[in-house]
């Protein structure tokens, strides 16, 4: 060896086993002795709950590495959340909340190693972002903060669903695969509302003429079933009629749409009936101009006729009709109406309806506090009246009663950016099916919103379903490229 290679080998480190001994000279703990306490509980627990522990755990450590697959997992969490909640100060944690953590900070530590590509800028998140504001401010008058953070946990839900989803659903197989979980679970939710309408399982009184049931699915009333099952009926019939080519998938998305019809239409649900027929009006309209040709033509011939036939109608039907419209204006003649079986539910929805009219009146700036409708309702309330249904079953209502007329307004330009948005991703669509997804979406979030004229959907997780929907119309646009390379490693 010359005098420079020894020189050389004197002066690098030589190669020193780790020491097993941790500061100030005492030995490091073994890592298997760290874990034995927790193996020690594991296994004086019952064999059921160690083995959802362990799963769990597995389960969490998976989506926090594959944030898309949380993504993903979100749409069919949303309608089978209350199959298993916890309470917490009162309020229900469900696996919802869950995979939303993991999914924010699964995304969060790819964001921040360069792993996924940043949400891009948009004027639905600006508008989303400015809603909350208007929201908060709303809490400097809320009687009760409990219900208004609760409330308020609704959007930032549907925050994070869409900024995430804007950031993982870049390229078009991702979408691909976002709407077949939708897809799916939508059809699995009407799949068993079927089931329990035919086999009559549920509350004695959703039970229809002794024969059928009405579906409720994992929502417990009809009315918010029916407005899930809408998120996805207009998205699946654009799918099948107008998007898909002959053979498997366009079979599966016929099944759907035959599927979610069926058990929306067992819902018997008005205001999901209704939010349904806009929802598909503007799918049908706008995808084919001999629709708009027949709808036009034929639209003002029906009108004519129903005029002319109104004189000889059943007064029943005619009566009903008119006293509908009638109270709708004249919610003040609501102390004097006598109460009836045939007019209590429409009576009792107007009253709601009162209600809110009231509060916003008496608080027009602010509201009475966002989440705070039944916390305000005895003040403002018909006498006939004493139980608040938790919302003015209308939820423009509900936001100008709660949050008032900045909250209202706010929210009114939220969803005039996402309808501008999805209008400009339809034009801009570089290909037929990605157009065929964003008219589907603005079908199902159009139905979304006429249902809300006699409802209030913002529950159960449907806000998330919604920020998912905004997230494919978002990224619908930017046409069918892959991902860029760096997040090509990430793709599911």
């Amino acid at each position: 060896m010359s005098a420079t290679s020894f020189a050389a080998a004197e002066t690098r480190a030589p190669a020193q086993p780790p020491l097993p001994f941790g500061p100030h000279g005492r030995r490091a703990p073994s890592p298997w002795l760290l874990a034995l306490p927790a193996g020690i509980v594991l296994a004086l627990l019952p064999a059921m709950v160690t083995g959802a522990i362990v799963l769990g755990a597995a389960a969490a450590a998976v989506l926090l590495a594959r944030p898309r697959w949380a993504l993903y997992l979100l749409a069919l969490t949303v309608p089978y959340q209350s199959v298993y909640d916890v309470k917490v100060y009162g309020a229900s944690v469900t696996v919802t909340e869950g995979v939303v953590i993991l999914l924010l900070v699964g995304w969060l530590h790819q964001l921040a190693t360069g792993r996924v590509v940043p949400p891009r800028r948009s004027a639905v998140a600006g508008a989303a972002a400015g809603l909350l504001v208007a929201l908060l401010l709303s809490t400097l008058v809320a009687g009760d903060l409990v219900l208004s953070a609760k409330e308020l946990l609704k959007w930032l839900e549907l925050m994070a669903a869409l900024l995430v989803g804007t950031s993982l659903l870049a390229a078009a197989h991702q979408r691909r695969v976002m709407l077949v979980w939708l897809l799916a679970a939508g059809a699995s939710q009407a799949l068993l509302g079927i089931i329990q309408s035919v086999a009559r399982i549920g509350p004695e009184h959703f039970t229809i003429a002794g024969v059928l049931m009405r579906a409720y699915g994992t929502f417990e009333q009809p009315n918010p079933f029916g407005g899930f099952l809408g998120l996805s009926l207009p998205l699946a019939v654009a799918l099948s009629v107008f998007g898909l080519p002959p053979g498997m998938p366009r079979r599966l998305a016929h099944a759907a749409t035959a599927t979610i019809g069926v058990a929306l239409l067992l819902t018997l649900s008005r205001g999901a009936w209704l939010g349904q027929l806009a929802g598909i009006a503007v799918v049908v309209l706008t995808a084919s101009p001999a629709a708009r040709h027949a709808v036009a033509t034929f639209g003002v011939l029906l009108a004519i006729l129903f005029a002319g036939l109104w004189p000889i109608l059943p007064p029943a039907l005619t009566e009903r009709a008119a006293s509908v419209v009638v109270s709708a204006f004249d919610l003040g003649g609501l102390r004097y109406a006598t109460v009836t079986a045939e007019n209590w539910a429409v009576l009792e929805r107007l009253s709601q309806w009162y209600a809110g009219w009231q509060m916003f009146a008496g608080n027009p700036i602010l509201g009475v506090g966002i989440g705070n409708y039944t916390e305000a309702y005895d003040a403002y309330r018909l006498d006939q009246w004493p139980v608040a249904l938790g919302h003015a079953h209308n939820h423009y209502l509900t936001i100008a009663a709660e949050a008032g007329i900045l909250g209202f307004a706010a929210y009114s330009t939220f969803w005039a950016a996402v309808f501008f948005a999805g209008s400009r991703a339809y034009r801009r669509a570089p290909d037929r099916f990605s157009r065929v997804v964003a008219l589907g979406t603005i079908g199902s979030l159009a139905a979304f919103n006429i249902h809300n004229l006699f409802d209030v959907l913002f529950v159960h997780g449907m806000g998330v379903t919604v920020g998912l929907l905004l997230a494919l119309l978002h990224t619908v646009h930017q046409g069918s490229a892959e991902a860029p390379a760096q997040t090509r490693a990430e793709q599911s």
